[in-house]
């Protein structure tokens, strides 16, 4: 049994790259593929031909989460080798049902990022940055035929690359995201659960109410707890080089968002009690949708402790101790 081969291939996204992963045999599987991008695909033919191989001659893909940088490109592989695309069944929709997903997806993140922006140039410049992001994902992800997609349960095995994987749910910087784990060698193919930089939990429905947001840092956080218990080797992330050593990890960024969390609640005991107002002191000039995905989390981490309350004031939420 051979690692699975890392591929890195570039992706519109600040983080410059994104990670598929490669099985050679006893059926060519590719783990994630990137956006529908000429530079993702272009990579992606040069990394095959290192093995004298193509895209047409791709039999499998598996999909660990259904975002862009993960997902966007299946369809256009799928089209021209044939292959199936597995996705857990949480994955489904956003495979086969892709807008009407981002419909629901760019509601919810308007109203939980924009709602609480104040008026004038900072609402104005955050609204045009998020529509600009919406607009850009369109065109870098195509939905699947329904026939093309093959589901697999959050838990469970997948043979790849000629042994058994163990199926990991672990939900946070998605709801819908699997780990897989081989449990001899202990490696983990660890989607973005486990990356050299703090994962961010998106702004996302829940899975249950789509009127309602999911509360990912905090479901997250939970994740950890069940990575920490697994015993690893290697760690083949989403993005950035492979890793060992992953409870020291996870044990530097759990003391960073125990900081940032502390640093929220002072500021609200400050006065600051006001979404916008706590971001531009954490966030200082980097309006970004990490930062504000982050910042909603540790907000729901107080909340959750009853250290402190929301309520509406002018149109907006306020934040205030308890």
């Amino acid at each position: 049994m051979t690692e699975p081969i890392r591929i890195e291939l570039p992706t519109i996204y600040g983080m410059k790259s994104v990670n598929a992963y490669l099985f050679l045999t006893p059926e060519l599987t590719l783990i994630d593929c990137g956006e529908k991008t000429d530079a993702a695909w272009e990579a992606l033919q040069t990394a095959l031909g290192v093995y004298d191989l193509a895209i047409k001659d791709i039999q499998r893909i598996i999909i660990t989460h259904a975002h862009v940088d993960h997902i966007g490109m299946a369809g256009k592989i799928s089209a021209e080798s044939g292959a199936k695309v597995w996705v857990n069944e949480y994955c489904y929709d956003w495979a086969v049902n892709t807008e009407e997903m981002w419909q629901h997806r760019t509601a919810m993140m308007e109203k939980h990022v924009l709602g609480d922006m104040p008026p004038g140039e900072e609402g104005a410049t955050a609204a045009k940055m998020l529509r600009s992001f919406f607009g850009t994902i369109s065109n870098v992800w195509d939905p699947l035929p329904a026939e093309k997609v093959i589901t697999f349960p959050l838990e469970g095995t997948l043979e790849m690359g000629g042994t058994t994987w163990q199926i990991i749910y672990a939900p946070g910087h998605t709801n819908m995201q699997t780990c897989f784990y081989q449990v001899d060698k202990k490696w983990l193919i660890g989607a973005d659960m486990l990356l050299s930089i703090t994962p961010t939990p998106v702004i996302e429905f829940s899975l249950t109410d789509r009127n309602k947001r999911e509360n990912g840092l905090a479901v997250m956080l939970e994740s950890y707890q069940k990575m920490l218990d697994l015993d690893i080797d290697k760690v083949f992330p989403g993005h950035y080089e492979p890793f060992g050593n992953h409870r020291k990890l996870i044990h530097n960024q759990l003391r960073r968002i125990q900081l940032r969390k502390e640093a929220t609640y002072q500021l609200i005991e400050e006065g600051k009690t006001r979404f916008y107002e706590l971001f531009d002191v954490l966030y200082a000039n980097r309006l970004n949708m990490p930062g504000m995905s982050m910042l909603r989390g540790y907000l729901d981490l107080l909340i959750d402790e009853n250290r402190i309350e929301e309520s509406m004031e002018d149109g907006y939420t306020v934040y205030r101790i308890v």
